[in-house]
Protein backbone atom coordinates (compact mmCIF):
# COMPACT_ATOMS: atom_id res chain seq x y z
CA UNK A 1 0.00 0.00 0.00
CA UNK A 2 2.88 2.69 0.90
CA UNK A 3 4.44 1.41 -2.76
CA UNK A 4 1.21 2.57 -4.31
CA UNK A 5 0.93 5.72 -2.50
CA UNK A 6 4.17 6.80 -3.24
CA UNK A 7 3.56 5.97 -7.36
CA UNK A 8 0.17 8.14 -6.89
CA UNK A 9 2.79 10.67 -5.02
CA UNK A 10 5.51 10.30 -8.45
CA UNK A 11 2.54 10.94 -10.83
CA UNK A 12 1.31 14.23 -8.75
CA UNK A 13 4.97 15.47 -8.60
CA UNK A 14 5.59 14.64 -12.33
CA UNK A 15 2.63 15.44 -14.09
CA UNK A 16 1.35 18.79 -11.57
CA UNK A 17 3.29 21.64 -9.76
CA UNK A 18 2.03 20.68 -6.62
CA UNK A 19 4.70 20.34 -4.37
CA UNK A 20 5.55 16.96 -3.64
CA UNK A 21 8.90 16.40 -1.55
CA UNK A 22 11.16 13.95 -3.33
CA UNK A 23 12.30 12.76 0.06
CA UNK A 24 7.94 11.57 0.26
CA UNK A 25 7.99 10.17 -3.09
CA UNK A 26 11.88 7.99 -3.04
CA UNK A 27 12.34 7.58 0.54
CA UNK A 28 15.72 6.76 1.50
CA UNK A 29 16.95 6.01 -2.38
CA UNK A 30 19.72 7.78 -3.92
CA UNK A 31 19.10 6.55 -7.37
CA UNK A 32 16.10 9.05 -8.44
CA UNK A 33 16.61 8.84 -12.18
CA UNK A 34 13.42 7.98 -14.66
CA UNK A 35 12.76 3.90 -14.38
CA UNK A 36 10.00 1.66 -14.09
CA UNK A 37 8.76 3.71 -11.08
CA UNK A 38 8.09 6.67 -13.67
CA UNK A 39 6.36 3.70 -15.78
CA UNK A 40 4.37 2.24 -13.32
CA UNK A 41 3.20 5.67 -11.71
CA UNK A 42 1.57 6.35 -15.01
CA UNK A 43 -1.32 4.52 -14.23
CA UNK A 44 -2.38 7.14 -11.47
CA UNK A 45 -2.36 9.46 -14.25
CA UNK A 46 -6.55 9.67 -14.02
CA UNK A 47 -5.96 10.21 -10.25
CA UNK A 48 -4.21 13.23 -10.75
CA UNK A 49 -6.39 14.53 -13.33
CA UNK A 50 -9.52 13.97 -10.67
CA UNK A 51 -7.09 16.59 -8.07
CA UNK A 52 -6.91 18.64 -10.80
CA UNK A 53 -10.62 18.75 -11.81
CA UNK A 54 -11.54 18.82 -7.75
CA UNK A 55 -8.70 21.71 -7.19
CA UNK A 56 -10.19 23.85 -10.61
CA UNK A 57 -13.80 22.69 -9.37
CA UNK A 58 -13.96 24.05 -5.70
CA UNK A 59 -11.95 27.57 -7.58
CA UNK A 60 -15.12 27.39 -9.28
CA UNK A 61 -17.36 27.02 -6.66
CA UNK A 62 -15.67 29.41 -4.38
CA UNK A 63 -15.88 32.28 -6.80
CA UNK A 64 -19.36 31.71 -7.98
CA UNK A 65 -20.04 33.12 -4.81
CA UNK A 66 -18.78 36.34 -5.23
CA UNK A 67 -18.54 36.98 -8.72
CA UNK A 68 -20.25 36.22 -11.67
CA UNK A 69 -20.25 32.90 -13.55
CA UNK A 70 -18.05 33.99 -16.35
CA UNK A 71 -15.60 34.97 -14.40
CA UNK A 72 -15.83 31.87 -11.98
CA UNK A 73 -15.12 29.87 -15.24
CA UNK A 74 -12.47 31.52 -16.59
CA UNK A 75 -10.81 32.07 -12.94
CA UNK A 76 -11.53 27.84 -12.80
CA UNK A 77 -9.85 27.04 -16.31
CA UNK A 78 -7.07 29.43 -14.57
CA UNK A 79 -6.84 27.24 -11.92
CA UNK A 80 -6.15 23.46 -13.84
CA UNK A 81 -3.54 24.98 -16.16
CA UNK A 82 -1.94 26.76 -13.16
CA UNK A 83 -1.69 23.41 -11.20
CA UNK A 84 -0.22 21.37 -14.16
CA UNK A 85 2.36 23.90 -15.39
CA UNK A 86 0.44 24.14 -18.69
CA UNK A 87 1.89 21.09 -20.31
CA UNK A 88 -1.15 20.14 -21.76
CA UNK A 89 -1.94 23.05 -23.32
CA UNK A 90 2.14 23.13 -24.47
CA UNK A 91 1.26 19.82 -25.99
CA UNK A 92 -1.78 20.96 -27.80
CA UNK A 93 0.09 24.02 -29.73
CA UNK A 94 3.36 21.66 -30.12
CA UNK A 95 1.08 19.13 -32.42
CA UNK A 96 -0.70 22.48 -33.62
CA UNK A 97 2.34 23.77 -35.36
CA UNK A 98 3.72 20.40 -36.12
CA UNK A 99 0.28 19.51 -38.52
CA UNK A 100 0.79 22.82 -39.85
CA UNK A 101 4.03 22.75 -41.34
CA UNK A 102 3.40 19.24 -42.54
CA UNK A 103 1.13 19.55 -45.27
CA UNK A 104 1.50 16.24 -47.21
CA UNK A 105 1.57 12.84 -45.35
CA UNK A 106 4.96 12.20 -44.67
CA UNK A 107 6.49 15.43 -44.49
CA UNK A 108 7.15 15.71 -40.75
CA UNK A 109 10.32 14.61 -40.87
CA UNK A 110 11.39 17.33 -42.95
CA UNK A 111 9.84 20.30 -40.42
CA UNK A 112 12.02 23.49 -39.64
CA UNK A 113 11.98 24.75 -36.03
CA UNK A 114 8.23 25.00 -35.01
CA UNK A 115 9.68 28.05 -32.35
CA UNK A 116 10.04 30.09 -36.08
CA UNK A 117 6.38 29.14 -36.48
CA UNK A 118 4.36 29.72 -33.05
CA UNK A 119 1.35 31.12 -35.18
CA UNK A 120 -0.34 27.80 -35.55
CA UNK A 121 -0.24 26.60 -31.74
CA UNK A 122 -1.39 30.16 -30.69
CA UNK A 123 -4.45 29.61 -33.30
CA UNK A 124 -4.98 26.18 -31.99
CA UNK A 125 -4.81 27.04 -28.24
CA UNK A 126 -6.60 30.21 -28.87
CA UNK A 127 -9.90 28.64 -30.40
CA UNK A 128 -9.97 25.68 -27.84
CA UNK A 129 -9.91 27.57 -24.91
CA UNK A 130 -12.86 29.47 -26.51
CA UNK A 131 -14.73 26.42 -27.51
CA UNK A 132 -14.11 25.23 -23.53
CA UNK A 133 -15.19 28.68 -21.62
CA UNK A 134 -18.29 28.51 -23.91
CA UNK A 135 -19.16 24.90 -22.85
CA UNK A 136 -18.29 25.40 -19.26
CA UNK A 137 -20.72 28.19 -19.54
CA UNK A 138 -23.59 26.29 -20.74
CA UNK A 139 -22.85 23.69 -18.45
CA UNK A 140 -23.14 26.09 -15.31
CA UNK A 141 -26.87 26.38 -15.34
CA UNK A 142 -26.95 22.16 -15.88
CA UNK A 143 -28.59 19.86 -13.20
CA UNK A 144 -27.82 16.33 -12.58
CA UNK A 145 -29.95 14.04 -11.73
CA UNK A 146 -29.49 14.05 -8.38
CA UNK A 147 -29.64 17.11 -5.79
CA UNK A 148 -26.82 18.80 -5.20
CA UNK A 149 -26.02 22.58 -4.07
CA UNK A 150 -25.91 25.50 -6.23
CA UNK A 151 -22.61 25.60 -7.97
CA UNK A 152 -21.86 22.09 -7.83
CA UNK A 153 -22.56 20.16 -10.85
CA UNK A 154 -20.24 21.95 -13.01
CA UNK A 155 -17.65 20.64 -10.17
CA UNK A 156 -18.35 17.25 -10.87
CA UNK A 157 -18.24 17.01 -14.63
CA UNK A 158 -14.78 18.95 -14.42
CA UNK A 159 -13.49 15.87 -12.40
CA UNK A 160 -15.00 13.28 -14.30
CA UNK A 161 -13.78 15.02 -17.49
CA UNK A 162 -10.03 15.36 -16.03
CA UNK A 163 -9.85 11.76 -15.18
CA UNK A 164 -11.54 10.70 -18.55
CA UNK A 165 -9.24 12.25 -20.76
CA UNK A 166 -6.18 11.45 -18.67
CA UNK A 167 -7.53 7.62 -18.81
CA UNK A 168 -7.60 8.46 -22.12
CA UNK A 169 -4.00 9.68 -22.78
CA UNK A 170 -2.40 6.31 -20.74
CA UNK A 171 -4.18 4.05 -23.43
CA UNK A 172 -2.50 6.61 -26.26
CA UNK A 173 0.41 5.84 -23.74
CA UNK A 174 0.34 2.20 -23.68
CA UNK A 175 -0.43 1.63 -27.65
CA UNK A 176 2.39 4.09 -28.88
CA UNK A 177 4.56 2.93 -31.31
CA UNK A 178 8.58 2.46 -30.22
CA UNK A 179 9.99 5.36 -32.19
CA UNK A 180 12.22 4.09 -35.20
CA UNK A 181 14.76 6.85 -34.29
CA UNK A 182 15.74 9.03 -31.96
CA UNK A 183 13.34 12.59 -32.01
CA UNK A 184 13.67 15.73 -30.44
CA UNK A 185 10.70 17.41 -28.46
CA UNK A 186 8.92 13.67 -28.35
CA UNK A 187 6.17 13.12 -26.16
CA UNK A 188 8.00 10.48 -23.80
CA UNK A 189 7.79 6.91 -24.12
CA UNK A 190 6.12 4.59 -21.04
CA UNK A 191 5.70 0.71 -20.78
CA UNK A 192 2.73 0.08 -19.07
CA UNK A 193 1.40 -3.86 -18.51
CA UNK A 194 -2.21 -4.65 -19.96
CA UNK A 195 -3.34 -4.47 -15.60
CA UNK A 196 -1.86 -1.44 -15.13
CA UNK A 197 -4.19 -0.06 -18.39
CA UNK A 198 -7.05 -1.13 -16.75
CA UNK A 199 -6.30 0.06 -13.51
CA UNK A 200 -6.00 3.63 -15.51
CA UNK A 201 -9.41 3.26 -17.54
CA UNK A 202 -11.27 2.08 -14.51
CA UNK A 203 -10.66 4.97 -12.33
CA UNK A 204 -10.31 7.29 -14.55
CA UNK A 205 -14.13 6.06 -16.10
CA UNK A 206 -15.81 5.80 -13.13
CA UNK A 207 -16.66 9.41 -12.48
CA UNK A 208 -18.41 9.78 -15.29
CA UNK A 209 -20.42 6.52 -15.12
CA UNK A 210 -21.34 7.73 -11.36
CA UNK A 211 -22.78 10.62 -13.03
CA UNK A 212 -25.03 8.77 -15.68
CA UNK A 213 -26.01 9.71 -18.67
CA UNK A 214 -24.79 13.11 -19.28
CA UNK A 215 -21.37 11.34 -18.26
CA UNK A 216 -21.39 8.64 -20.59
CA UNK A 217 -22.67 10.56 -23.85
CA UNK A 218 -19.69 12.81 -22.51
CA UNK A 219 -17.43 10.36 -22.10
CA UNK A 220 -18.41 8.78 -25.36
CA UNK A 221 -17.23 11.62 -27.00
CA UNK A 222 -14.30 11.84 -25.34
CA UNK A 223 -13.60 8.19 -26.84
CA UNK A 224 -14.25 9.07 -30.53
CA UNK A 225 -12.03 12.14 -30.21
CA UNK A 226 -9.20 9.85 -29.03
CA UNK A 227 -9.22 7.36 -31.36
CA UNK A 228 -9.89 9.98 -34.43
CA UNK A 229 -7.08 12.34 -33.03
CA UNK A 230 -4.61 9.59 -33.01
CA UNK A 231 -5.10 8.01 -35.71
CA UNK A 232 -4.81 11.57 -37.44
CA UNK A 233 -1.57 12.27 -36.31
CA UNK A 234 -0.09 9.12 -36.42
CA UNK A 235 -0.78 9.05 -40.05
CA UNK A 236 0.13 12.71 -40.58
CA UNK A 237 3.29 12.91 -38.37
CA UNK A 238 4.58 9.79 -37.88
CA UNK A 239 8.18 9.39 -35.52
CA UNK A 240 7.79 13.20 -35.12
CA UNK A 241 3.78 13.74 -33.85
CA UNK A 242 5.39 16.62 -31.20
CA UNK A 243 3.74 16.21 -27.54
CA UNK A 244 0.38 14.42 -28.63
CA UNK A 245 -0.24 13.30 -25.14
CA UNK A 246 -0.94 16.64 -24.41
CA UNK A 247 -3.41 17.27 -27.33
CA UNK A 248 -5.10 14.34 -26.51
CA UNK A 249 -5.90 15.24 -22.92
CA UNK A 250 -7.05 18.77 -24.09
CA UNK A 251 -9.32 17.73 -27.07
CA UNK A 252 -10.30 14.88 -24.86
CA UNK A 253 -11.67 16.88 -22.06
CA UNK A 254 -13.13 19.67 -24.47
CA UNK A 255 -15.23 17.02 -25.93
CA UNK A 256 -15.97 15.52 -22.86
CA UNK A 257 -17.82 18.64 -22.37
CA UNK A 258 -19.26 19.01 -25.66
CA UNK A 259 -20.77 15.34 -25.29
CA UNK A 260 -22.12 15.84 -21.85
CA UNK A 261 -23.94 19.09 -22.81
CA UNK A 262 -25.46 17.87 -25.79
CA UNK A 263 -27.51 15.60 -23.03
CA UNK A 264 -27.46 17.59 -20.25
CA UNK A 265 -31.38 18.85 -18.42
CA UNK A 266 -31.58 22.35 -17.45
CA UNK A 267 -34.89 24.01 -15.31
Amino acid sequence: MIAQWRLFLLALRYFTRIPVPASVVFGNRTDRTRDGQFDSAARFLPAVGAVVGVLAGAIYWLTAQVWPTSIAVVLSMLAAALVTGGIHEAGLADVCMALGLAPRRGTAGELPDLARFPHFGVLGLMFLLLVRYNVLMGLSSANLSFPLPPDCALGLIMIAAHAASRALVVSVIATAPAPTSAVRGRAPVFRLSTGELLFALATGFAPAILIGIPGLTGLAAAIIMRMLFVAYVRLRLGDHPGDYFGATQQLTEVSFYLGALGAWTYS
